[in-house]
């Protein structure tokens, strides 16, 4: 890029957080009373509320199906080969068929 963009990109940087600041700051007061209006709840726990592991079985296939997924990925990473400056390609050559 050059100093110009480099400058370009700088201005419409500031211009945008000057932008987002001052939409907060108009928004802020009902922001602060929105917040204070909230109260608090207590959340549900097993003890008040035992069906919840049998009503929901769908929720707990798919986060099962997602800790799989994501072991498999993790297990995979950790096996797939370095690229790096050592490591030199080989490449793949084909035989012509005559035919």
């Amino acid at each position: 890029m050059s100093i110009q963009e480099d400058r370009a990109f700088e201005v419409f940087t500031i211009l945008i957080i000057t932008i987002l600041v001052i939409i907060l700051t108009i928004f802020s007061s009902g922001m602060v009373k929105f917040f204070s209006s909230m109260k608090y709840a207590p959340p549900l726990t097993l003890e008040k509320c035992p069906f919840f592991l049998w009503t929901y079985r769908g929720l707990d296939t798919l986060a099962q199906g997602f800790l799989l997924l994501a072991t498999v990925l993790g297990v995979a990473a950790l096996l797939r080969e370095d690229e790096g400056p050592g490591v030199e390609e080989e490449p793949v050559i084909e035989e012509e068929k005559e035919g």
